[in-house]
């Protein structure tokens, strides 16, 4: 079963080459689907029409077909081309619709076939070809409807009536189904690029850590939501000693690689309830929710003590110094902030050194 699913899928997508997040994906699996029915279709309905009534123009009409829908799928297959695939694809059905119509007239219930061709229409040249294509088609159906049912005998309904009437119920529900199973995907993958891009909006290229954008929103929010600090917060700024002496030393690369390396040691420490990134240029700031001033000293005790501990490449004796301040009553923002900042900044007099 599963290699013939992988097989299966391998058809519609021609070859794997048009994958779900493909915005071409649906059109593609519907023109292979359709196509591949069509020939099956038309073997059918010429073998019926052998054992029925053995009228050579329905042989050789659905003989033609199957052999354009067969064409059609080697040319598609070959080339990818969905433009041309898809007007072939409508032509064909076009041609196969009206050719049905002129020839089965009422006979077996054959206009139900009609029902199909709207919404495939639609489905493969888009709503505004689509609403061309169909009214052109069926203003014409329509007349010659008119000018020629006088001369139509009763229809008489037998088995191939049946065959007629099922068969095209059946596609027209497989179209829906189709419609509305790309239509979700088309949804889910909106949603899925929608999160993707949000992600990329709030968080560093180069550490993976949250930027200033994200760390901004989540100060704002906890303050809103503390009432003023009545409920504790605590924020934590990392600077990175002599970091301008290690990038003239050793390199921006090298540089970089350390901010990495320091961003992997941060965002392992932080608990899951804290938001930890990268304030600007090699300055983090960590914000820990429902933390005094005790914890937010035990988690900067701990990250500076993997620091210590952790073999830098290329790079000796790095530091970092941590200004710590925990939010206050009637504190803002930017009183936090600059409390941490002068916490930090008398941090850094006792790591002064050179590389």
């Amino acid at each position: 079963m599963a290699e013939k699913n992988r097989i299966l899928k391998r058809y519609l997508s021609n070859n794997n080459r048009y994958q779900m997040d493909d915005p071409d994906c649906g059109r593609a699996y519907l023109l292979n689907a359709v196509l591949f029915s069509m020939s099956v279709l038309c073997i059918v309905f010429a073998v019926l029409n052998i054992i029925k009534t053995d009228y050579p123009p329905f042989i050789i009409f659905h003989t033609v077909i199957m052999s354009l829908s067969i064409i059609t799928i080697i040319f598609f297959h070959k080339t990818d081309n969905m433009k041309l695939t898809s007007l072939f694809s409508v032509i064909l059905a076009t041609f196969l619709m009206a050719s049905f119509i002129y020839l089965v007239k009422n006979n077996h219930f054959g206009l139900f076939w009609f029902a199909v061709y709207p919404p495939f229409v639609y489905f493969i040249l888009g709503r505004k070809k689509g609403r061309i294509a169909t009214l052109s088609f069926g203003i014409s159906v329509l007349a010659y409807i008119i000018f020629s049912h006088r001369n139509w005998e009763p229809a008489v309904f037998d088995y191939i009536s049946i065959v007629n009437i099922s068969g095209a119920s059946i596609c027209l529900t497989l179209l829906i189904v189709f419609y509305e199973k790309s239509k979700r995907q088309a949804e889910e993958s909106l949603v899925t690029k929608n999160n993707q891009l949000h992600i990329m909006s709030i968080t560093d290229r180069l550490t993976g850590l949250y930027n200033r954008h994200k760390l901004d929103e989540t100060l704002y929010e906890l303050m809103q939501k503390s009432r003023n600090c009545e409920k504790q917060f605590s924020i934590i700024i990392a600077d990175i000693d002599q970091f301008k002496s290690v990038n003239d030393t050793y390199g921006h690369l090298t540089g970089d690689k350390v901010l990495i390396d320091i961003s992997k040691i941060i965002s392992s420490r932080v608990r899951q309830s804290d938001v930890a990134g990268r304030w600007g240029g090699e300055e983090f700031l960590i914000i820990c929710p429902d933390t005094d001033y005790a914890g937010i000293t035990d988690i900067s005790k701990k990250i500076e003590a993997d620091i210590s501990g952790y073999k830098f490449e290329s790079v000796e004796g790095i530091t970092l110094s941590f200004g710590i301040a925990t939010c206050c009553k009637g504190e803002t923002i930017d009183s936090l902030l600059q409390r941490a900042d002068i916490s930090m900044y008398e941090c850094k007099q006792s790591h002064k050194k050179t590389f």
